[in-house]
């Protein structure tokens, strides 16, 4: 059932009442996450001369009853997840009855597209696009190494972010051989006209034939180290 407009204009609801999303409402963000029977307190009331909305805090009992994906979802783009803004023809009263919270019938996770830097990041964890990008941790560190080992190509030369020198990167080191830090993440053996040694891959710039692999480890390791 949908409320028509109030003639007179004025607010439906005001701060502090109860309300719970009507059956056949789906979210403004993601069409497959239906909303009906999700009950909060009217937060704050926004009237312009066409419409009028609601910003609603979610009960526990809403809160508890979010499908997982919609927890993802919302934590990969930075949402609130505890409120939600929606208009007066989407809710109606909430008496305390409690009713049965609508759930997804069909998830639809999108692709994976090489033209997002995110989704390649998820490639190479193992994570669809769904997921948040998580943090980097040992755990994923030996994933993120795993990847690389099997898809980048050496020798490669590359430039040193801290100095500028020009490297002739050889090889991978697995984290088997060495305690692995997260401070530092993964290492690769590289060599100048002098000697070998071992620098942080997050720390290499410019990798000839590897210019997307290894850029797309520094921007996760950097920003979510």
């Amino acid at each position: 059932m949908s409320h028509t407009k109030n003639k007179s204009g004025s607010p439906r609801f005001q701060v502090g009442n109860q309300v719970r999303v009507e059956y056949g409402v789906i979210d403004p963000d993601f069409p497959d996450i239906p909303l009906g029977g999700w009950t909060g307190t009217v937060t704050e009331v926004e009237q312009t001369d066409d419409q009028i909305t609601y910003e609603i805090k979610w009960d526990k009992r809403t809160l508890n009853g979010m499908h997982p994906i919609y927890r993802k979802r919302c934590e990969r783009d930075g949402l609130e997840m505890e409120t939600m803004w929606l208009g007066e023809e989407d809710i109606e009263p909430d008496n305390g009855t409690p009713v049965p919270i609508e759930q997804p019938t069909s998830i639809v996770t999108k692709p994976l597209t090489e033209k997002d830097q995110d989704d390649r990041v998820r490639m190479a964890l193992g994570l669809t696009h769904d997921d948040p990008l998580p943090d980097v941790s040992r755990k994923t560190l030996r994933a993120y190494y795993r990847y690389l080992a099997a898809n980048l190509k050496f020798p490669f030369r590359a430039r040193s972010e801290s100095d500028g020198m020009s490297l002739t990167v050889h090889r991978l080191f697995d984290p088997k051989e060495y305690e692995l830090d997260e401070e530092e993440g993964l290492l690769c053996e590289a060599r100048d006209r002098e000697e070998s040694f071992p620098v942080p891959l997050s720390e290499l710039d410019d990798a000839v034939g590897n210019r997307k692999l290894v850029g797309d480890y520094g921007y996760w390791f950097w920003n979510w180290h």
